[in-house]
């Protein structure tokens, strides 16, 4: 998912985020031409619904869908649908899933690279599975971004948050990437989320692994872990979490299209089109607009379908249920 870059991972206090929100709110609603859909959609492709983790905020656990990598014809047909479309951001930012268990993962993202129109590309991973691949042709293949899911207060705390004992080669698979990164000057951005851990804060600042970490990146970790930056959702009331876990605010949403039907695709493993790429693990909400096996993603972007749940919740005549529950809410299309 893609809350690495939500203003409450960049480490703002709960006050600071209120009032940010609070002026978008109020001086955006009165802009309409703010609620308007981009050009060109950013498009997220799921190469991959696999995962080995069972997080413990995750719905990995109660996903029915199938869980398979996706098709290369279904694959290629996206990317060149999403050339045609203007798009300049194609990702690997899955709905369910890690990337990096998708053994064509570099091929797919050469395939993107080849067309220059694109600027950026990334994906979300856990990291446990880079050493899969050799990190020069990873470096080569043309990632402009990496977040990296993670917790770096020892193997007991990773294993009862991500519910597997992979804290040791994802520490090893994390060291390698950010000293290559810098030893390349920096190519890749390197988003580093520390999940929710129930211990002091002191404790995880003080952690070797912590340190070790933080000597090799320019990122703020010790802010986001000050401020207690650590924010998940439950997948619309799906997952039942832990207590000391801490919710996304349900942000007032009535008359405000969420920005994300603004200006996203979500193109799932089985190559099934949603008009976001948060929540809707299953791919059966209202917000499935058809499949890229025999639609074009042209005609579901400028569709009336499309059109209709945007019009429809500027309008106030309704908000797609999905979307009510959600807690990944963004008022409008700007960052």
């Amino acid at each position: 998912m893609t809350t690495a870059l939500s203003p409450l991972k960049r480490g703002l206090t709960w006050a600071e985020c209120v009032l940010k929100f609070a002026g978008r709110y109020l001086l955006l609603s009165f802009q309409p031409s703010h609620w308007k859909p981009t050009t060109s959609p950013e498009v997220a492709v799921e190469n991959t619904s696999v995962c080995n983790a069972r997080c413990i905020f995750c719905a990995n656990g109660i996903m029915e869908r199938p869980r398979i990598a996706m098709k290369e014809e279904v694959f290629r047909k996206t990317v060149d649908e999403a050339i045609l479309l203007g798009s300049q951001v194609i990702d690997f930012s899955v709905m369910i899933g890690d990337p990096l268990l998708d053994r064509k993962l570099l091929e797919r993202a050469r395939y993107i690279k080849a067309f220059p129109q694109v600027r950026e590309m990334g994906m979300t991973t856990t990291l446990q599975w880079l050493h899969l691949f050799d990190l020069d042709e990873f470096f080569q293949c043309g990632f402009t971004w990496v977040a990296v899911s993670t917790t770096l207060s020892g193997r007991e705390r990773y294993r009862d948050f991500f519910g597997v004992d992979k804290y040791d080669q994802m520490l090893v698979n994390l060291q390698a990437l950010l000293n290559e990164n810098n030893r390349r000057n920096k190519p890749i951005k390197i988003l580093i989320t520390i999940k929710p851990t129930p211990e002091p804060r002191r404790d995880i600042l003080n952690h070797p692994d912590f340190k070790l970490v933080l000597s090799l990146t320019s990122q703020n970790l010790r802010k986001m872990v000050k401020h207690e930056a650590f924010f998940v959702f439950d997948w619309g009331g799906a997952v039942r979490l832990p207590s000391y876990l801490r919710l996304h605010p349900l942000w007032p949403r009535k008359r405000r299209p969420c920005g994300r039907l603004l200006r996203h695709l979500m193109v799932y493993s089985n190559g099934k089109v949603g008009a976001c790429n948060c929540v809707d693990f299953e791919a059966s909400s209202d917000l499935i607009l058809g499949n890229v096996e025999q639609d074009s993603l042209v005609d579901m972007w400028h569709g009336a379908r499309l059109k209709q749940i945007q019009s429809d919740w500027r309008s106030g005549k309704s908000i797609p249920r999905v979307c009510q529950l959600c807690r990944m809410y963004r008022a409008g299309p700007a960052n």
